[in-house]
C-alpha cells in the first residue's frame, strides 16, 4: 500500500499540471476578414443604402425633361347666328375652326441645377452606407473577439474542472486511510458541481455571440462555425490631427455631402428667378368667306414679380440657415470624436498595463502558489481545501485576466471604429 501511495505521489503533480481542454467538433473556420466581407455583402440594412443611391441616380435622368405639350381644338371667333351673315354673303357663313399647339421650354440653367442636386443626394446615401458599415464592422469585431475569449474561458474552465476531478479522486482514495476528511471531499464535489453552472453560462454567452454574428452576416441564426483563436497584436496608431480625422470618418463625409446637397438645393431655389420660355402655334381654318389664318406666339415667364418671388426667396434663406446648422453639427461631431479618442487612448494604456501585470506578475505567482500547495498536500503537510482554494483562486484570476483582455479588445474595437481603420 505504501508503494501505491508513493507512485501516486510522483504522478499527481505532472497530471494535475497538464493543461488539456475538451476537443471541439470540426467546423468551418471563418476568419474575421471573411465575416466582415459577408456582413458587407449580405446585410440587408447595408444593401438598402445601395438601392437608395441607385434610385437617386436613376432620378437624375428625369431632370432634363420638358413639360408635356398642350394641344387644343375648337371654334374660334365664330358667330352664334350664321343666318344673317349667310344672307349677306350669298349663303356663306363666317368663323374659324382652330387647332392650337403650345410647348413650354424649360430654362437649361434650372435643369442643370436640378441634375446636380439629385446626383448629390446619391452621394449622401453612399456616405451613410459607409458610416453604417463602420458601426456593423465594429459590432462584428467585438462579437468575434468576444467569442474567441469565451472559448479561451471555456478551455480554462475545462482544465480546472479536470484538475479538480482528479483531486477529488485522490481525496476519495485517501479517505479510507484517514488522509483526507469527508468535509473536504464534499467541498470539492460542490466546487466541481459549480463548474457546471459556469459552463452553462459561458456556453449561453457563446451561443448569443454566434447568433448575433450570423444575424449580421444574414445567415441561419443557428449556423455553426469556428473562429480563428489568434488575437491581433498590432492595433491603431497615434491620434491623427483634425484634418486627417475628418477625412477618415464617414459620418463627417456624410455631413459634408449633406452640406453640399443643401448648397445645391439652395442653388435650385435661387435659379427659380430665371424665366422659362414657351412657344404657341395656332392654325385657324376659315369657314365660308373667312380666310385661313395662323398665329405664332412666343412666351416668357416673369418669376421676378413680387407675388411670385416670395416663395423661392424664403426657401433660399431657409436653406442657408440649414447649411449653417449642418456646419455646426459637423464641428460638434469632430469635437466629440476627438474627446472620445483621447479618452480611449488613456483607457487603452491602463488596460494594457493591467494585462501585462496579469501576465508577468499575478498569474505566475498564483500558479506557483497552487503548485506549492499541491506539493504540500502530496507530502501530507496541507489539506485538500487548501489545494482546492489555491486552484480556485488561480482559475478565477485567469478568468479575470480574460475579462480584462475582453475589455482591452473592445477598447481597441471602439478606437478603430472612431478612426475607421
Amino acid at each position: 500500500m505504501k508503494v501505491m501511495f508513493a507512485k501516486l505521489r510522483y504522478c499527481v503533480l505532472p497530471a494535475l499540471l497538464l493543461l488539456a481542454g475538451q476537443p471541439l467538433r470540426a467546423q468551418q473556420v471563418l476568419p474575421l476578414d471573411s465575416v466582415l466581407r459577408a456582413v458587407e455583402r449580405r446585410n440587408p440594412a447595408l444593401r438598402q443604402y445601395g438601392y437608395r443611391a441607385q434610385a437617386k441616380q436613376a432620378a437624375v435622368a428625369g431632370a432634363s425633361s420638358w413639360e408635356a405639350p398642350k394641344v387644343s381644338a375648337g371654334y374660334w371667333m365664330t358667330p352664334y347666328n350664321q343666318r344673317p351673315i349667310k344672307e349677306m354673303n350669298n349663303g356663306q357663313g363666317e368663323g374659324m375652326q382652330m387647332v392650337s399647339v403650345e410647348q413650354m421650354i424649360p430654362n437649361p440653367v434650372k435643369q442643370r441645377a436640378k441634375r446636380e442636386y439629385l446626383a448629390g443626394q446619391a452621394a449622401v446615401d453612399q456616405a451613410d452606407q459607409t458610416a453604417m458599415f463602420n458601426q456593423m464592422r465594429a459590432q462584428a469585431r467585438s462579437l468575434y473577439y468576444g467569442r474567441v475569449l469565451l472559448e479561451k474561458k471555456l478551455k480554462v474552465l475545462d482544465e480546472s474542472e479536470e484538475l479538480l476531478a482528479f483531486l477529488l479522486k485522490v481525496a476519495q482514495a485517501r479517505y479510507p486511510y484517514n488522509q483526507s476528511t469527508l468535509g473536504s471531499i464534499y467541498q470539492a464535489q460542490a466546487r466541481l458541481a459549480m463548474h457546471g453552472n459556469d459552463h452553462e453560462q459561458l456556453y449561453g454567452q457563446l451561443r448569443q455571440n454566434t447568433i448575433a454574428l450570423n444575424t449580421l452576416m444574414a445567415r441561419d441564426p443557428e449556423g455553426e462555425f469556428a473562429v480563428d483563436t489568434l488575437l491581433p497584436t498590432a492595433f491603431a496608431g497615434p491620434y491623427p490631427d483634425t484634418a486627417a480625422l475628418s477625412r477618415r470618418r464617414s459620418d463627417v463625409r456624410s455631413l459634408d455631402r449633406s452640406l453640399a446637397v443643401l448648397r445645391l438645393n439652395q442653388n435650385v431655389e435661387a435659379n427659380r428667378r430665371r424665366p422659362d420660355f414657351g412657344v404657341r402655334y395656332d392654325h385657324m381654318n376659315g369657314l365660308g368667306v373667312t380666310p385661313n389664318q395662323f398665329s405664332l406666339m412666343g412666351m416668357v415667364t416673369l418669376p421676378i414679380a413680387p407675388w411670385a418671388s416670395r416663395e423661392y426667396k424664403a426657401n433660399t434663406a431657409a436653406l442657408g440657415y440649414e447649411a449653417q446648422a449642418v456646419q455646426q453639427q459637423r464641428a460638434s461631431l469632430l469635437t466629440e470624436a476627438a474627446g472620445r479618442i483621447t479618452t480611449l487612448q488613456s483607457d487603452l494604456r491602463t488596460k494594457r498595463q493591467q494585462v501585462e501585470n496579469y501576465e508577468k506578475g499575478i498569474l505566475p505567482a498564483l500558479r506557483k502558489n497552487y503548485q506549492v500547495t499541491l506539493l504540500a498536500y502530496q507530502q501530507n503537510t496541507a489539506q485538500l481545501p487548501a489545494v482546492v482554494e489555491a486552484l480556485e483562486t488561480w482559475l478565477q484570476t485567469r478568468l479575470q485576466y480574460l475579462d480584462t483582455q475582453t475589455e482591452l479588445m473592445n477598447l481597441h474595437v471602439r478606437y478603430d471604429q472612431e478612426l475607421e481603420q
